[in-house]
């Protein structure tokens, strides 16, 4: 029984730690793409000053009001509110493209620029969204919580069968288990729990531009 619960723990050990390094990396990667997507915008909304000025202010416009879109879609957290949020920023860019065709002829280098940069910002835009739709999947959780609730289970039953008295650290443990699957859990949900991918650095962006 000893190596029962030996082996059932270190499965479990490793487990965490494989779902948890997986966790962190979404959890970096989401970050680094809002940060990636102010800097796209910002780039944007500098170049569309160098085109022609009837064109500016409604360039302008729609990238306040797609800032406003993507600070926090689907947040708080609601599929409804994620679907209505991602179409309506697609839609916006949908009609950043028609003023960049518009001011695409005659041919100009601010509006190579501007196009090269709107370009940009939709890519960011769809790794954003595909990074908020990648987790840990469905298959690992409920492994590492099915082995969470083996491998405590074999501590008690050896305890019982050595009617050793290590109640108060096997509480202790068991509760540092459920804290570090809870987090893996925490990191994979972007728009839910305690921990929430920042978004200060679209919503400073936001705030220069009005």
């Amino acid at each position: 029984m000893t190596t029962l619960t030996a082996a059932a723990l270190g499965l479990l050990a490793l487990l965490i730690a494989f779902s948890l390094s997986h966790a962190l990396s979404r959890y970096e990667t989401r970050r680094a793409l809002i940060v990636e997507e102010a800097n796209a915008i910002v780039s944007t909304a500098n170049l569309a000053s160098m085109l022609p000025p009837q064109a500016q202010p409604a360039i302008l416009n729609l990238l306040r009001e797609y800032l406003a879109v993507r600070i926090g879609p689907g947040r708080p957290y609601d599929p409804v509110k994620l679907h209505h949020d991602v179409t309506n920023s697609r839609e916006l860019l949908a009609k950043l493209w028609q003023h960049a065709v518009a001011v695409s002829e005659p041919q100009s280098l601010p509006a190579d620029r501007f196009i090269n940069s709107l370009a940009e910002m939709t890519r960011v835009q769809e790794r954003r969204l595909a990074s908020m739709r990648y987790n840990v999947p469905n298959a690992v959780l409920l492994t590492l919580l099915g082995l969470g609730a083996v491998a405590l289970g074999f501590t008690g039953y050896q305890a019982g069968l050595t009617h050793s008295h290590v109640d108060f650290p096997a509480l202790i443990m068991s509760v540092a288990i459920a804290i570090v699957i809870g987090l893996v859990i925490d990191l994979d949900q972007p728009a839910r729990g305690f921990i929430q991918v920042p978004t200060q650095a679209v919503v400073d962006v936001a705030r220069e531009m009005r």
